[in-house]
């Protein structure tokens, strides 16, 4: 069996430190005896062409060197391709992003020495894909994910984010000061949701789909959610006042959002979003189209690498729906 890995490095990641820092991640790949082939790349969705074609040279091995948009670009090339099948290839990350929030589900070091060597090491999780399928200029489109998904204001945030590091910016404050200016213009809209067969609709404020817990470089709006039980997580949070939001950002930090009585946490396989007029998404921090969107889960469908002390919590769950009252 081949264990060459091919490397797709995004020299754009954290501001710059992809091209940076990869003379640094190289050498360690080369201390650690990986055998890589590697490529940069120039354009927006250049990973998704890199990692098809690697796939197509005889590749099963993936690194992505970047953050959570890069991940993402790889993910969908491996789903987009249909030469073999996706649980036949691996999935390794160095993270070199602002968020890196997949990261933080994993408990994959930030270390660029230490992540090399959970690659080495290769402790593989078999974790859950999801797919979206979207509206954009009144097309609709298909996209694959790893981490979460966010409609309203979370895309909002993201498309400002995304904007700004369009035109250069950098750093680490940039969601924060997204987060802050998304905030004073920002409104409630109409929405209606439908998990599995059960439906919501309200004025609502965000709305998260994760499959793992952290959004948002470091928020937990999914915090119960388990990433290979082959099922969506669901937080909704419904209109709410500013000065509200404000008192409780500490809640999107120390996962006690679902105990907020604004918030309705739900769970299923299929999640169905309509809305007037219609809202924006963003799927693991990229800015895609809007609704109506539908999402489906592919069950621990791909294998990532992750850190050596990472094991999976297991909270008590009462039923697929974590509040049926709350739908009344």
């Amino acid at each position: 069996m081949d264990t060459s890995w091919f490397v797709v490095v995004n020299p754009r990641a954290g501001g710059g430190k992809g091209v940076l820092d990869w003379p640094k991640i190289s050498r360690l790949l080369n201390r650690y005896d990986l055998r890589y082939a590697h490529a940069f790349t120039e354009y927006k969705y250049h990973a998704v062409e890199l990692t098809i074609q690697a796939i197509k040279n005889g590749y099963r091995n993936i690194i992505a060197v970047g953050g959570d948009g890069t991940l993402n670009e790889v993910v969908n090339g491996i789903f987009i391709q249909q030469q073999v099948d996706p649980l036949l290839i691996t999935v390794g990350v160095i993270g070199v992003g602002t968020g890196n929030d997949w990261f933080r589900m994993y408990q994959i070091p930030h270390n660029y020495e230490e992540c090399v060597k959970a690659i080495k090491a290769c402790q593989v999780f078999r974790q859950d894909v999801g797919v979206v399928e979207y509206y954009e200029s009144s097309i609709r489109h298909r996209r694959y994910f790893v981490n979460a998904a966010g409609v309203g204001f979370d895309a909002e945030v993201a498309r400002r984010t995304n904007r700004l590091k369009d035109l250069g910016k950098r750093g680490a404050l940039l969601y924060i000061l997204s987060l802050v200016k998304a905030l004073i213009r920002y409104r409630s809209t109409r929405i209606n949701v439908n998990v599995d067969g059960h439906h919501f609709q309200d004025k609502v404020f965000s709305l998260t789909i994760g499959i793992c817990r952290y959004n948002g470089a470091g928020m937990m709006q999914v915090p119960l959610a388990l990433s290979d039980d082959g099922l969506y997580d669901v937080t909704i949070i419904k209109r709410i006042s500013k000065l509200n939001v404000l008192a409780n950002v500490h809640r999107l930090y120390n996962g006690t959002i679902l105990r907020h009585s604004k918030v309705v946490g739900l769970r299923g396989k299929t999640v169905e979003v309509m809305s007037i007029p219609s809202v924006g998404l963003e799927v693991d921090g990229e800015s895609l189209g809007e609704t109506p969107l539908r999402f489906t889960i592919l069950p621990q469908s791909l294998n990532v690498v992750i850190g050596d002390h990472f094991s999976i919590p297991e909270p008590k769950r009462k039923s697929t729906l974590l509040e049926v009252a709350s739908l009344q």
